[in-house]
């Protein structure tokens, strides 16, 4: 019943996007020329059923009609992105080949500029009202938690988002008792999972074991599957699995392989035009504040305008790398005096009242700003926009072995730990981890997640 309900959604939003699109196009033929029907009644029809084709068909390819419970609003921006990209690119593909001529280039960027428009409003719209209402209570799906201490991560991301309607009905794990003690219901580890899935009103099973029992696992998934709840799996190995996994065949015998760096070679010839094209953009528009920021730091303190500092890249290559200079011109010789007030773990430096930062290397810190000549290092090929920190030489020297790896990517500006949350406080071993997460996971719609939450933070100036 539940997947007939969501089928017809489904399907009802996706003919909305393609009455969005259809509004798109009239819209910009009303602003170009102050009438809908320009093109009579055969041009209107054309044009009518080949918008409806290719939105129907992107719009369940790209899966924009489903209501997914946990997608962020920037997967959904990158998504209707697609739409509109992919979706006019179609339409000048099929207009080419019908020979309609009379549909112009500059019509399409318009139309392909107002569908985007309208199609992420809609979406927006339609989330915040579901989102608002699963806070509330409504729309919700109650879920039994069936793991060991590996859970922990994943129940206090479903507690930390009311909005994805996840109401946990119980926890089966003695060893997270301690974190959530006042806030969930325990459950003891020998109940009858069996009855209780026939007793109790659960949606969904999620077991989260960072060693699955597999002879359990498979109990829990029939048993789900006799009474018709969802069963869903999570262990941190899946962050080497989510991307890079695939069968390779020996003649005709099967291996599952993983691979521990991106292998999609198109995807990142893509990422490297990105980076250059808009490091480009980014020099060009942004020349004046280069200007500013280098005379305000020349005139506010002695020494150089920009820092250089050699540091670690794309498989131990070593470069210079550029930053506008935010400490007195001693600071590598003040070192020493300040090692004991370090507070971070690992082989890295960082001080929360450092002496060292100048007046103005405070603002510029907390900006971000400081780090505006590192797109002169993407133009010259050392780095990209999103990528893992590039080290100090003496840092890699006291890495770990499974440390190294985050060297296996070119390294960034930007990455998943700088737009976390506790970015000012995480811990060595959790940063590098977080790197690793990111070449594991990596893809162009990560990348573009990453730099939307960070011009957030930038925005907000919560650095330190």
């Amino acid at each position: 019943m539940i997947k007939e309900k969501n089928k017809i959604i489904d399907n009802f939003l996706a003919f909305i996007d393609v009455v969005i699109a259809w509004v798109s196009l009239d819209l910009t033929y009303f602003i170009q020329h102050g009438d809908f029907y320009l093109l009579g009644d055969k041009g209107y029809i054309i044009q009518h059923f080949l918008v409806f084709f290719i939105w129907i068909t992107l719009s369940k390819l790209l899966r924009l009609s489903e209501l997914f419970r946990s997608r962020p609003y920037s997967v959904l921006l990158f998504n209707c992105i697609l739409l509109a990209i992919t979706g006019t690119a179609l339409l000048v593909f099929f207009v080419f080949i019908l020979e309609q001529y009379y549909i112009n280039f500059n019509t399409l960027l318009y139309f392909m500029a107002i569908n985007l428009t309208l199609t992420f409003t809609f979406k927006l719209l339609v989330f915040s009202i579901f989102k608002n209402a699963r806070k509330k209570g409504y729309n919700s799906r109650t879920i039994l938690i069936v793991g060991d201490r590996s859970s922990v991560q994943l129940i206090r991301l479903i507690l930390s988002h009311k909005e994805w309607g996840y109401q946990i009905s119980a926890v089966i794990a003695d060893e997270v008792k301690e974190y959530f003690q006042n806030e969930l219901t325990f459950l003891p580890e020998d109940v009858d999972i069996d009855k209780l899935l026939v007793d109790s009103t659960i949606d969904e099973l999620i077991f989260c074991y960072e060693q699955p029992d597999m002879a359990k696992m498979q109990n829990l998934l029939l048993s789900c599957n006799e009474v018709g709840v969802v069963f869903r799996m999570y262990s941190p190995v899946f962050n080497m699995l989510s991307n890079k996994t695939h069968l390779h065949y020996f003649g005709t015998t099967p291996l599952l392989t993983i691979s521990n760096t991106p292998l999609d070679y198109l995807s990142l010839k893509i990422k490297g035009v990105f980076d250059f094209v808009s490091a480009l953009i980014t020099i060009v528009l942004l020349s004046p504040l280069y200007v500013i920021i280098a005379l305000v730091v020349a005139s506010t303190s002695k020494g150089q305008v920009f820092f250089k500092q050699v540091r670690v890249g794309l498989r131990g290559r070593k470069f210079w790398l550029y930053k506008f200079r935010t400490m007195v011109t001693n600071a590598e010789d003040l070192m020493d005096d300040l090692k004991d007030f370090n507070e971070m773990d690992g082989p890295t430096f960082k001080m929360t009242h450092d002496p060292r930062i100048t007046r103005v290397g405070h603002i510029l810190r907390k900006t971000g700003l400081d780090e505006l000549p590192q797109f002169f290092n993407i133009l010259l090929g050392h780095m990209s926009l999103v990528g893992p920190r590039p080290p100090v030489p003496k840092e890699v020297k006291e890495y770990e072995r499974w440390q190294l790896r985050r060297l296996s990517m070119k390294p960034g500006i930007t990455c998943i730990w700088q737009i976390s949350e506790s970015r000012n406080d995480i811990a060595f071993d959790d940063w590098m981890r977080m790197d690793m997460e990111y070449i594991d996971n990596w893809s162009l719609k990560l990348d573009f997640v990453i730099i939307l939450k960070t011009i957030r933070s930038v925005i907000r100036a919560d650095g330190k």
